[in-house]
């Protein structure tokens, strides 16, 4: 087992009691790669956890999924207001999906607030709910909340965007780096004055569809707290609701985004360190000898094992093979390319060998989950007796269907039927 992959939990990821503990105590060169779709679901989490008035955002509208979807009349009545986005439920897991349930308020609170409003002033509706709708109608009329749904679209839409692009089967560990890098730049640079005006404006024209002035609502009443007679000094308390909601919010919700960026990809980044020269051998013509030598042996020193001290393969050696495959491979070979050409003409061992276990490093399991979840169609309470041998096979099938779909089975059909057909003789 060289290449693990986990969804980032603690009782996976652990190095002392999870299970990566327990992998690299059979084998230290078990390399450990967090999922990087599941990471990032971790990254928005701590956000929103970092900032109470945010897990306030993602509790109203949960609240508002909830009121209206609990009763066909009320979903009958958002119908009329809404075009075709539609609320959506909130996840618990899946933290980048949440711009799903984000999306209409950005673009429909206006109506989503009529239709609260319409259920509010509805007689034929219960009290209950009537009092319900116009609670859920007071908190959506407030320019704080509304300043929230353009920041977390604004970080949610880039997210989504991120955590689907990784999990493509042709990404590789420096397109992911590179990936997370553009990321944090981006949170970065809307961490900033500028970007916080821009937030502000995109805000204010939800403000003129709601038909409310611009401004945040003013703070509450400050409690005094007792204080040592040796204390230096009292903190300054922030006035401005503006200032405060940037300084307690905006940036608050930004930093701890890219600070957990930095902290959960450190493993990734450790790595493609080691790695990442592999991934472009063609251009390891324009690197000095001395530097190449370098690269390998550090490499070496990676695939050695702490306790018996094995390794997997020669750096000097693997320096050599590298300067002579170099020159002759196309500049359009890929790692999985080149592993194929050096196994197919049988040369360059210790490339090969570097390129398999380069090439074991997942990247993302996001896409072997929702392959396992094909299970629960397959195995359902009528075919609770199946063997584990035709489960495995019917899943393959399942998972593998594009390649079942170019597979001709006549023959295949035919020798079952000769086999299996009763012969009966008639007289």
């Amino acid at each position: 087992m060289r290449g693990q992959g986990y969804d980032n939990g603690s009782n996976m990821k652990g190095k002392h009691q999870g299970v990566q503990k327990r992998i690299l105590d059979l084998n230290s060169r078990a390399f450990y790669v967090p999922c990087s779709a599941h990471t990032l679901n971790l990254v928005v989490n701590d956000a929103a956890m970092s900032c109470r008035d945010g897990a306030t955002f993602f509790s109203v509208v949960q609240k508002i999924y909830v009121f209206l979807s609990g009763s066909t009349l009320r979903w009958n009545v958002l119908k009329k207001y809404i075009g075709i986005l539609t609320v959506k439920p909130l996840s618990d897991t899946r933290w980048s999906s949440r711009i799903d349930a984000v999306r209409p308020f950005r673009f429909q609170v206006g109506e989503i607030y009529d239709a609260l409003t319409s259920i509010s002033k509805d007689s034929s509706h219960t009290a209950m709910a009537q009092s319900e709708a116009e609670s859920l109608a007071k908190e959506l009329n407030n320019y704080k909340f509304l300043c929230f749904i353009v920041l977390w679209y604004n970080i949610l839409k880039r997210i989504n965007f991120v955590s689907k692009l990784l999990q493509s089967k042709s990404m590789y560990l420096p397109d992911v780096i590179d990936i997370l890098e553009s990321t944090t730049t981006f949170l970065k640079e809307y961490r900033s004055d500028q970007g916080f005006e821009n937030l502000l404006d995109e805000a204010k024209e939800l403000a003129t569809e709601m038909e409310i002035e611009p401004v945040f609502p003013a703070l509450l009443r400050q409690i005094k707290k007792k204080r040592m007679f040796c204390y230096e000094g009292e903190d300054e308390p922030i006035d401005d609701p503006a200032k405060k909601f940037k300084v307690e919010c905006f940036f608050s919700i930004l930093d701890v985004c890219f600070n957990s960026l930095d902290e959960r990809f450190e493993q990734i980044k450790h790595h493609s360190k080691h790695f990442q020269f592999l991934y472009n051998i063609q251009k390891l013509t324009n690197v000095p000898h001395e530097t190449l030598l370098k690269y390998c042996l550090d490499l070496q020193s990676v695939l050695t094992d702490e306790n018996s001290e094995d390794t997997d393969l020669d750096g000097a050696q693997l320096c050599e093979e590298l300067t002579i495959l170099a020159p002759i491979l196309k500049p359009t070979m890929t790692p999985t390319h080149i592993l194929a050409y050096a196994l197919k003409n049988d040369f360059a061992p210790n490339v090969s060998i570097a390129l398999r276990i380069l090439l074991t490093l997942p990247i993302s399991v996001a896409s072997g989950e929702r392959s396992f979840s094909k299970l629960k169609l397959i195995k359902n309470y009528l075919r609770s007796t199946m063997s584990q041998e035709r489960l495995v096979g019917l899943a393959m099938i399942s998972i593998e269907k594009s390649i079942v779909q170019d597979i001709d089975f006549q023959t295949l059909l035919s020798d079952f039927v000769s086999a299996k057909a009763r012969k009966v003789r008639f007289l």
